[in-house]
């Protein structure tokens, strides 16, 4: 009996060790297929293994998600935030396809500007998303649909949507719910108001809080979510509160002048400075970071 015995254990391991190999296998091949944001269809891995995020917006998102991120663009270093995130992966130039090639990614992320994507499909599936289609929850949505993770990209919007709505309740309580806010960027010897989906914590402060935004600010940034302004213009356009996004280190261009020393905001002390290096990207890790910076500041102030 015993003699019978030990063959049939032998045979049932090499069976279950080609089983599992056959499994890997499978899994290492089985693709799906996703729709990119220009209609065209692309086969990805179902649980992509090396990927590669040239779109420095995406990379916070997929790493909330546990995707296994082997490269990312060098941008995430200019966050004090994702730095830490992504600390011994691999950073990349997202304009030199050799260095990407060198990580063999099963899939690319990159966006649909990317000048290069041709060169990209030839190394591996490139996923290219237009910036401008999604705000920062359908954006979690669209990588979790693209990484098998749809479950957790909702429960992270479902609990940011609870952390937020009290956060809200408090910020109004004290600052009163008819309170404006603006956010003002210096960028290039030019000025901008931004709308409400432009980054630099516009999503935080007027989705998540729910606060109003300056009458002509939200007329002028209707069209394209921002408006170019002159230094004459930014006094009409601070409202109670003014958010203004810089490098870290650097001044506003404007930042000695009357017209906006003058402000009501300056004067009652109720401008923010935030670190542009953070505040630029809307992925899980940054937004979470501008939630407790703005709301700390705007109640501190």
């Amino acid at each position: 009996m015993k003699k019978l015995l030990i063959p049939l254990i032998v045979l049932v391991l090499v069976l279950a060790a080609c089983g599992n190999g056959s499994d890997d296998n499978g899994d290492k091949n089985d693709k799906t297929t996703y729709k990119q944001d220009d209609g065209k269809k692309v086969k990805v891995p179902k649980h992509p293994k090396r990927v590669v995020v040239l779109g420095t917006t995406y990379a916070g998102g997929l790493k909330q998600l546990d995707t296994n991120i082997v490269g990312v663009a060098n941008l995430v270093d200019d966050s004090k935030v994702l730095k830490k995130k992504f600390k011994g992966v691999k950073k990349v130039d997202p304009e030199k396809v050799e260095s990407v090639a060198k990580l063999k990614p099963d899939l690319i992320v990159t966006y649909n500007t990317d000048k290069n994507l041709k060169k990209l499909n030839k190394i591996a599936p490139t996923v290219a998303y237009d910036y401008q289609k999604h705000d920062y929850k359908d954006q979690h949505k669209e990588l979790g649909k693209l990484v098998g993770k749809e479950d957790k990209a909702q429960k992270w919007i479902d609990d940011w949507d609870k952390k937020t709505k009290n956060d809200s309740k408090e910020i109004k309580d004290k600052l009163g719910k008819d309170t404006t806010v603006s956010i003002i960027k210096d960028f290039d010897k030019k000025v901008y108001a931004l709308g409400k989906t432009y980054g630099h914590g516009s999503e935080v402060v007027y989705d998540s809080f729910g606060m109003k935004m300056p009458d002509k600010v939200e007329k002028a940034t209707k069209k394209n979510d921002l408006a170019e302004i002159s230094n004459e213009e930014i006094p009409e356009m601070a409202g109670d509160y003014v958010i203004t996004p810089v490098a870290k280190g650097s001044k506003l261009s404007f930042e000695d002048k009357d017209y906006w020393k003058n402000t009501d905001a300056v004067k009652n002390g109720h401008t923010i400075k935030v670190d542009e290096g953070i505040y630029w990207l809307n992925d899980p890790y940054s937004m979470d970071y501008e939630r407790k910076d703005l709301k700390k500041q705007l109640l501190d102030k």
